[in-house]
Protein backbone atom coordinates (compact mmCIF):
# COMPACT_ATOMS: atom_id res chain seq x y z
CA UNK A 1 0.00 0.00 0.00
CA UNK A 2 3.20 2.55 1.08
CA UNK A 3 4.30 1.47 -2.32
CA UNK A 4 1.16 2.63 -4.44
CA UNK A 5 0.92 5.78 -2.65
CA UNK A 6 4.81 6.59 -3.32
CA UNK A 7 4.23 5.56 -6.63
CA UNK A 8 0.91 7.78 -6.81
CA UNK A 9 2.80 10.75 -5.52
CA UNK A 10 5.74 10.39 -7.69
CA UNK A 11 3.74 10.52 -10.86
CA UNK A 12 1.64 13.42 -9.52
CA UNK A 13 5.32 14.98 -8.95
CA UNK A 14 6.31 14.38 -12.22
CA UNK A 15 3.48 16.21 -14.48
CA UNK A 16 5.06 19.52 -15.16
CA UNK A 17 8.74 17.95 -16.23
CA UNK A 18 6.83 16.50 -18.66
CA UNK A 19 5.43 19.49 -20.08
CA UNK A 20 1.85 19.41 -17.97
CA UNK A 21 1.08 22.32 -15.51
CA UNK A 22 -1.77 23.03 -13.42
CA UNK A 23 -3.14 26.67 -12.85
CA UNK A 24 -6.26 28.01 -10.75
CA UNK A 25 -9.13 28.94 -12.66
CA UNK A 26 -10.34 32.60 -12.66
CA UNK A 27 -14.27 33.17 -12.17
CA UNK A 28 -14.13 35.24 -15.49
CA UNK A 29 -12.95 31.97 -17.27
CA UNK A 30 -15.43 29.70 -15.50
CA UNK A 31 -18.35 32.03 -17.00
CA UNK A 32 -18.44 30.92 -20.18
CA UNK A 33 -18.50 26.80 -18.64
CA UNK A 34 -20.75 27.20 -16.26
CA UNK A 35 -23.50 29.02 -18.67
CA UNK A 36 -24.16 31.67 -16.18
CA UNK A 37 -24.49 33.95 -18.19
CA UNK A 38 -27.60 32.49 -20.15
CA UNK A 39 -27.47 30.32 -23.60
CA UNK A 40 -26.68 31.62 -27.14
CA UNK A 41 -27.42 29.44 -29.90
CA UNK A 42 -26.19 30.73 -33.62
CA UNK A 43 -28.27 28.39 -35.94
CA UNK A 44 -26.34 28.91 -39.42
CA UNK A 45 -28.80 26.92 -41.45
CA UNK A 46 -31.34 26.77 -43.83
CA UNK A 47 -34.61 25.10 -43.14
CA UNK A 48 -37.48 22.99 -45.43
CA UNK A 49 -40.50 21.76 -44.05
CA UNK A 50 -43.82 20.96 -44.80
CA UNK A 51 -47.35 21.06 -42.88
CA UNK A 52 -50.23 19.00 -42.74
CA UNK A 53 -53.41 20.17 -40.34
CA UNK A 54 -55.86 17.54 -40.00
CA UNK A 55 -59.84 18.42 -39.92
CA UNK A 56 -61.00 15.29 -37.76
CA UNK A 57 -64.73 16.09 -38.82
CA UNK A 58 -65.49 18.45 -41.47
CA UNK A 59 -68.27 20.66 -42.25
CA UNK A 60 -71.71 20.18 -43.41
CA UNK A 61 -73.76 23.23 -45.30
CA UNK A 62 -72.67 25.27 -47.72
CA UNK A 63 -73.43 22.65 -50.51
CA UNK A 64 -71.92 20.16 -48.48
CA UNK A 65 -74.24 17.26 -47.44
CA UNK A 66 -71.95 14.80 -44.98
CA UNK A 67 -69.11 15.45 -43.45
CA UNK A 68 -65.99 13.80 -44.05
CA UNK A 69 -62.55 14.43 -42.49
CA UNK A 70 -60.51 17.54 -44.16
CA UNK A 71 -56.49 18.49 -44.19
CA UNK A 72 -55.28 21.79 -44.63
CA UNK A 73 -52.21 20.96 -46.70
CA UNK A 74 -49.20 23.63 -47.14
CA UNK A 75 -45.97 22.43 -49.03
CA UNK A 76 -42.90 24.11 -50.11
CA UNK A 77 -42.26 26.25 -46.87
CA UNK A 78 -38.23 27.37 -46.26
CA UNK A 79 -36.53 29.57 -44.68
CA UNK A 80 -32.99 30.81 -46.87
CA UNK A 81 -30.27 33.17 -46.20
CA UNK A 82 -29.15 35.89 -48.03
CA UNK A 83 -25.39 34.99 -47.23
CA UNK A 84 -24.48 31.32 -45.63
CA UNK A 85 -22.30 32.99 -43.29
CA UNK A 86 -24.79 34.89 -41.18
CA UNK A 87 -26.95 33.18 -38.75
CA UNK A 88 -30.38 33.52 -36.68
CA UNK A 89 -29.30 34.11 -33.31
CA UNK A 90 -30.90 33.13 -30.06
CA UNK A 91 -29.96 34.41 -26.73
CA UNK A 92 -31.63 32.75 -23.71
CA UNK A 93 -31.48 33.34 -19.98
CA UNK A 94 -33.42 33.77 -16.72
CA UNK A 95 -34.31 35.91 -13.86
CA UNK A 96 -35.55 34.55 -10.77
CA UNK A 97 -37.12 37.24 -7.87
CA UNK A 98 -40.49 37.45 -7.22
CA UNK A 99 -41.15 37.07 -11.07
CA UNK A 100 -39.07 34.40 -12.27
CA UNK A 101 -38.65 34.63 -16.25
CA UNK A 102 -37.76 32.96 -19.29
CA UNK A 103 -36.20 35.33 -22.03
CA UNK A 104 -35.63 34.83 -25.60
CA UNK A 105 -34.13 36.95 -27.34
CA UNK A 106 -34.01 36.35 -31.52
CA UNK A 107 -32.17 38.22 -34.13
CA UNK A 108 -32.96 37.54 -37.65
CA UNK A 109 -30.29 38.29 -40.27
CA UNK A 110 -31.53 40.93 -43.36
CA UNK A 111 -32.13 39.88 -46.46
CA UNK A 112 -34.05 36.74 -44.82
CA UNK A 113 -35.90 34.85 -47.44
CA UNK A 114 -39.02 33.11 -45.93
CA UNK A 115 -41.13 30.95 -48.63
CA UNK A 116 -44.24 30.47 -47.01
CA UNK A 117 -45.21 27.88 -49.07
CA UNK A 118 -48.72 26.81 -51.23
CA UNK A 119 -51.72 25.84 -49.63
CA UNK A 120 -54.37 22.67 -50.74
CA UNK A 121 -56.84 20.86 -49.50
CA UNK A 122 -57.42 17.30 -48.89
CA UNK A 123 -58.94 14.23 -47.93
CA UNK A 124 -57.67 13.53 -44.68
CA UNK A 125 -56.71 9.61 -43.50
CA UNK A 126 -55.91 10.37 -39.89
CA UNK A 127 -56.91 7.91 -37.47
CA UNK A 128 -56.29 7.86 -33.45
CA UNK A 129 -55.93 4.86 -31.71
CA UNK A 130 -57.33 4.17 -28.44
CA UNK A 131 -55.13 6.01 -25.84
CA UNK A 132 -52.45 6.77 -27.90
CA UNK A 133 -51.10 9.03 -30.36
CA UNK A 134 -50.56 6.51 -32.94
CA UNK A 135 -52.28 5.52 -35.44
CA UNK A 136 -52.28 6.90 -39.28
CA UNK A 137 -51.65 9.99 -40.52
CA UNK A 138 -51.88 10.24 -44.00
CA UNK A 139 -53.73 12.17 -46.54
CA UNK A 140 -54.88 11.74 -50.49
CA UNK A 141 -57.05 13.53 -53.24
CA UNK A 142 -54.68 17.01 -52.60
CA UNK A 143 -56.14 19.66 -54.38
CA UNK A 144 -52.85 21.75 -54.62
CA UNK A 145 -51.70 25.36 -54.79
CA UNK A 146 -55.22 26.74 -53.95
CA UNK A 147 -53.45 30.00 -52.13
CA UNK A 148 -49.68 30.52 -53.04
CA UNK A 149 -48.71 32.78 -50.53
CA UNK A 150 -45.43 33.31 -52.40
CA UNK A 151 -41.83 34.42 -50.58
CA UNK A 152 -41.33 36.80 -48.26
CA UNK A 153 -37.98 38.71 -47.77
CA UNK A 154 -36.98 40.55 -44.36
CA UNK A 155 -34.84 42.98 -43.14
CA UNK A 156 -32.97 42.67 -40.19
CA UNK A 157 -35.66 41.85 -37.28
CA UNK A 158 -35.48 41.41 -33.77
CA UNK A 159 -38.02 39.79 -31.54
CA UNK A 160 -38.26 39.02 -27.47
CA UNK A 161 -40.49 36.60 -25.46
CA UNK A 162 -40.76 35.91 -22.26
CA UNK A 163 -42.19 32.85 -20.78
CA UNK A 164 -43.10 32.26 -17.06
CA UNK A 165 -44.16 35.52 -16.17
CA UNK A 166 -44.14 38.41 -18.91
CA UNK A 167 -42.38 42.08 -17.55
CA UNK A 168 -42.05 43.13 -20.95
CA UNK A 169 -46.12 42.87 -21.09
CA UNK A 170 -46.72 40.59 -23.77
CA UNK A 171 -45.66 37.12 -24.34
CA UNK A 172 -43.90 38.23 -27.29
CA UNK A 173 -43.13 41.51 -28.39
CA UNK A 174 -41.79 42.30 -31.59
CA UNK A 175 -40.67 46.11 -31.32
CA UNK A 176 -38.39 46.87 -34.88
CA UNK A 177 -38.44 48.08 -38.18
CA UNK A 178 -37.87 46.23 -41.06
CA UNK A 179 -35.83 47.68 -43.89
CA UNK A 180 -37.18 47.37 -46.95
CA UNK A 181 -40.65 46.51 -45.54
CA UNK A 182 -42.46 43.03 -46.08
CA UNK A 183 -42.06 41.20 -49.56
CA UNK A 184 -44.25 38.91 -51.02
CA UNK A 185 -43.25 37.42 -54.33
CA UNK A 186 -45.71 35.13 -56.50
CA UNK A 187 -49.23 35.35 -54.12
CA UNK A 188 -51.70 33.76 -55.81
CA UNK A 189 -55.69 32.90 -55.08
CA UNK A 190 -56.32 29.97 -57.25
CA UNK A 191 -60.38 29.19 -58.41
CA UNK A 192 -59.58 25.37 -58.77
CA UNK A 193 -62.75 24.34 -60.22
CA UNK A 194 -62.84 27.53 -62.74
CA UNK A 195 -58.79 27.57 -63.32
CA UNK A 196 -58.63 31.28 -62.59
CA UNK A 197 -56.40 32.64 -60.41
CA UNK A 198 -55.72 36.30 -58.73
CA UNK A 199 -51.93 36.75 -59.26
CA UNK A 200 -49.35 39.67 -58.07
CA UNK A 201 -46.55 40.59 -55.64
CA UNK A 202 -47.38 42.27 -52.73
CA UNK A 203 -45.20 44.77 -50.44
CA UNK A 204 -46.10 46.18 -46.46
CA UNK A 205 -44.35 49.09 -45.89
CA UNK A 206 -45.20 52.24 -43.87
CA UNK A 207 -47.68 54.86 -44.88
CA UNK A 208 -45.48 56.67 -47.93
CA UNK A 209 -42.56 54.96 -46.62
CA UNK A 210 -39.98 52.57 -47.37
CA UNK A 211 -39.71 50.58 -43.91
CA UNK A 212 -41.92 48.60 -41.85
CA UNK A 213 -42.58 49.65 -38.31
CA UNK A 214 -43.54 46.58 -36.12
CA UNK A 215 -44.72 47.50 -32.23
CA UNK A 216 -47.12 44.69 -31.17
CA UNK A 217 -47.01 41.98 -29.16
CA UNK A 218 -48.30 38.78 -29.31
CA UNK A 219 -50.29 36.21 -26.65
CA UNK A 220 -51.90 32.76 -26.17
CA UNK A 221 -55.08 33.83 -24.09
CA UNK A 222 -57.74 31.54 -23.45
CA UNK A 223 -59.87 32.13 -26.43
CA UNK A 224 -56.43 31.36 -28.79
CA UNK A 225 -53.65 33.22 -30.47
CA UNK A 226 -53.79 37.27 -30.12
CA UNK A 227 -51.70 39.05 -32.78
CA UNK A 228 -51.88 42.81 -31.79
CA UNK A 229 -52.90 44.52 -35.00
CA UNK A 230 -52.30 48.22 -33.91
CA UNK A 231 -48.94 48.44 -33.83
CA UNK A 232 -48.10 47.36 -37.35
CA UNK A 233 -46.97 50.38 -39.46
CA UNK A 234 -45.86 54.06 -38.59
CA UNK A 235 -48.27 56.75 -36.98
CA UNK A 236 -50.46 56.62 -40.09
CA UNK A 237 -50.83 53.07 -40.87
CA UNK A 238 -49.38 51.25 -43.91
CA UNK A 239 -49.02 50.57 -47.46
CA UNK A 240 -49.96 47.57 -49.38
CA UNK A 241 -48.79 47.61 -52.92
CA UNK A 242 -49.75 45.10 -55.68
CA UNK A 243 -47.60 45.24 -58.36
CA UNK A 244 -48.92 43.96 -61.68
CA UNK A 245 -52.05 42.19 -60.60
CA UNK A 246 -53.74 39.66 -62.78
CA UNK A 247 -56.80 38.31 -62.70
CA UNK A 248 -57.23 34.74 -65.44
CA UNK A 249 -53.84 33.62 -65.61
CA UNK A 250 -50.01 34.03 -65.42
CA UNK A 251 -50.41 35.09 -69.42
CA UNK A 252 -53.10 37.35 -68.67
CA UNK A 253 -52.66 41.45 -69.26
CA UNK A 254 -51.89 43.05 -65.60
CA UNK A 255 -54.94 45.17 -64.48
CA UNK A 256 -51.85 47.70 -63.24
CA UNK A 257 -50.23 48.34 -59.55
CA UNK A 258 -53.05 48.44 -57.02
CA UNK A 259 -51.89 50.45 -53.70
CA UNK A 260 -54.01 50.56 -50.77
CA UNK A 261 -53.11 53.99 -48.55
CA UNK A 262 -53.09 54.28 -44.77
CA UNK A 263 -54.39 51.02 -43.29
CA UNK A 264 -54.57 51.44 -39.88
CA UNK A 265 -56.06 48.37 -38.24
CA UNK A 266 -56.61 48.24 -34.00
CA UNK A 267 -57.89 45.13 -31.92
CA UNK A 268 -56.43 41.94 -31.93
CA UNK A 269 -56.24 39.00 -35.06
CA UNK A 270 -57.66 35.69 -32.67
CA UNK A 271 -56.63 32.47 -33.91
CA UNK A 272 -58.34 29.78 -32.70
CA UNK A 273 -59.77 26.26 -33.08
CA UNK A 274 -63.74 25.86 -34.17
Amino acid sequence: MEFKKLALAAAVASLPATGFSMEALEDSALSGVTGQDGISISLASDVTASLKVHDKDGFTGNGVATADSGALVISGFGITRANTTDSIDIDIDTNGGTSPTLNIGVSLPTGLTVALGSVGVADSGRTVSTGVAGGTWTSSGTVASVLNLGSMTLGATTLNIQLGNEPQGNMIALNTTITGGISLTGFSVSDANSGGSLITDLQVVDNLGTDLTLNTGINIEADGLHIGLAGLGGATGMDVRMTDLKLGTAASSSIGDVELIGLDLTGDLVIAGK
